[in-house]
């Protein structure tokens, strides 16, 4: 049996796990310390632990690659750890499936939202058993009209817009789920792709064939 702990690295609800297969035991100890970045000291979270693990010190990916500047998040469909930087010298609607992709967290407040991706295109209050829903349009033609909260597929598929985000609120006003859809063109065909972060934290996506 294969032993894993589960995102020693990563800091993106992943916790360390030791697992016995037969006589084997991993020892994986607490190990508290401070961070210098670039000469400043920084504190992680309550969330963050610093691992020793064999001699080495396994340090949350997260807290690290943020401090930095750049995004992380864990892909699940290819259980890979991703790290990017922000766009540079580019187009708004990309920075913004940049800003969803690596910043938009479960458990964010309005403000924070607001403050990561400007206020919504459109917004559905709760009741009538429906949740609280923002709807976000990135890089949407001119005249671009659409009502419903739910994704645009045609308009995507069109190119009436780049991408389309749903957040959906829990009652206590955070991000309980998030939708996006969005298209990148590759050659003479425009391609449309998902992202999905769901209420445990884990995340999905996936091609548009």
């Amino acid at each position: 049996m294969k032993t894993f702990i589960l995102g020693l690295t990563c800091g993106l609800a992943l916790s360390a796990a030791a697992a016995a297969a037969a006589a084997e035991t991993l020892q994986v100890y607490g190990f508290p310390a401070a961070f210098e970045i670039n000469g400043q000291k920084k504190e992680p979270g309550i969330e963050y632990t610093v691992l020793n693990y064999n001699g080495h010190a396994y340090v949350p990916i997260r807290f690290i690659g943020e401090s930095l500047g750049l995004g992380v998040r864990y892909i699940d469909r290819d259980r890979v750890i991703s790290v990017q930087n922000e766009p540079g010298e580019t187009d708004a609607a990309s920075k913004a499936l940049w800003r969803v992709q690596y910043r938009l967290k479960i458990g964010q407040d309005a403000a924070a939202v607001k403050e990561l991706l400007g206020p919504p295109a459109a917004e559905r209050t709760a009741g009538d058993g429906q949740k609280a829903v923002w709807r976000y349009d990135f890089a949407a033609a001119a005249g671009y009209g659409y009502d419903a909260f739910a994704i645009d597929r045609s308009g995507l598929e069109e190119g009436s817009l780049q991408g389309q985000l749903l957040v959906t609120w829990s009652e206590a006003g955070s991000v309980e789920r998030i939708e996006m859809w969005y298209s990148k063109v590759q050659g003479s065909e425009r391609r449309l792709y998902t992202h999905y972060l769901y209420p445990d934290g884990s995340s999905g996506g996936a091609l548009i064939e």
